[in-house]
């Protein structure tokens, strides 16, 4: 022992500094920030999936083009109709027509032909009132924008011999009493299907899922990557993220937000990028997240296709 250790030991002594009671305090401080640094950042995805789901009910979608605007027959009379899309709708408590790519499965009318038979229905419409033993063959819903850009909304009751319109933003009802037109909107709805309903939408779900499968088993051989979860914080961040997706899903369905672009995108986003950190939070030694942004990449790509196809 030296001379330095021997003087040290005097002014300090050799009995530890820190008591068993405070020894035992630190490692609990200590282990209480691990446990809060595990769980802040799935904390983080779980509050982001929420505020995603807030932000959905409360707007921009419920809010937008909901604003006053002149009768439609004054709009049709003084200005011309640019463009407009219909889309089937049995619910009349949900609107669900749209701009050009933002709800899949609607006709996008953009024919001379097509814009100057709305012209005439709307401007021979006479205001009426809504009763309940209308009969009709059809019910669409259709969004119109006029050449200097109003929008309007309006729900179409499709009969034989006349046609009752409901303007979705001012709650009025108009009825064109017309056999003619009556006729050559009957044809036009029938004739001109959508080019991607809700089944191509079930096919273009199961083409991608198949397409995910393969990515990941050849991640999975090429990089030697498990099934097996790291541990078990792994597995249940996995599961409850799974789980919020099907809440989410559903709640999607429920509400009728399924055929909007913008809600699928953002949907597929949370999905694949929570996946993403969640996998190399867990599992980077591994290269598990390798799978996740593989399949982020396949998503992408699958999205960027299905746009362009249904545009």
């Amino acid at each position: 022992m030296t001379a330095f250790k021997e003087k040290l030991d005097q002014e300090l002594g050799e009995a530890p500094r820190f008591t068993e009671s405070l020894q035992e305090d630190i490692l609990r401080q200590v282990q209480h920030e691990k446990k809060a640094k595990r769980w802040s950042y799935p904390l983080i995805i779980v509050g982001t999936i929420i505020m995603f789901l807030l932000i959905i009910e409360i707007g921009p979608l419920g809010q937008i083009e909901q604003t006053q605007h002149a009768s439609i027959v004054q709009l049709a009379q003084q200005q011309s109709i640019k463009k407009y899309t219909m889309i089937y709708n049995s619910d009349e408590g949900i609107f669900k027509a749209g701009r050009p790519g933002w709800v899949i499965g609607q006709q996008l009318m953009e024919q001379s032909s097509e814009k100057e038979l709305l012209q005439q229905l709307l401007q021979q419409a006479t205001m009426t009132h809504m009763n309940e033993d209308i009969r009709f063959r059809l019910q669409r819903d259709v969004w119109v924008e006029f050449e200097k850009g109003q929008i309007i909304k309006l729900k179409m009751f499709i009969g034989e011999e006349y046609i009752i319109i409901v303007d979705y933003n001012n709650k009025s009802s108009y009825k064109v009493e017309n056999k003619d037109l009556a006729k050559a909107y009957i044809d036009l709805a029938l004739n001109d299907d959508a080019k991607f309903g809700m089944s191509g939408l079930l096919v273009m779900l199961v083409f991608i899922i198949a397409i995910q499968m393969l990515v990941d088993k050849l991640m999975r051989k090429k990089f030697n990557i498990p099934k097996e979860y790291v541990n078990s914080g792994h597995r249940r961040a996995v599961w409850a993220i799974k789980m919020l997706n099907i809440i989410m899903l559903l709640v999607i369905v429920i509400k009728g937000w399924i055929l909007f672009t913008v809600i699928i995108g953002g949907y597929l986003a949370v999905i694949l990028f929570s996946s993403i950190f969640i996998d190399y939070y867990y599992g980077r030694e591994e290269k598990r997240h390798y799978l996740s942004i593989s399949s982020a990449i396949v998503g992408l790509l699958s999205l960027i296709l299905f746009f362009f196809y249904i545009s």
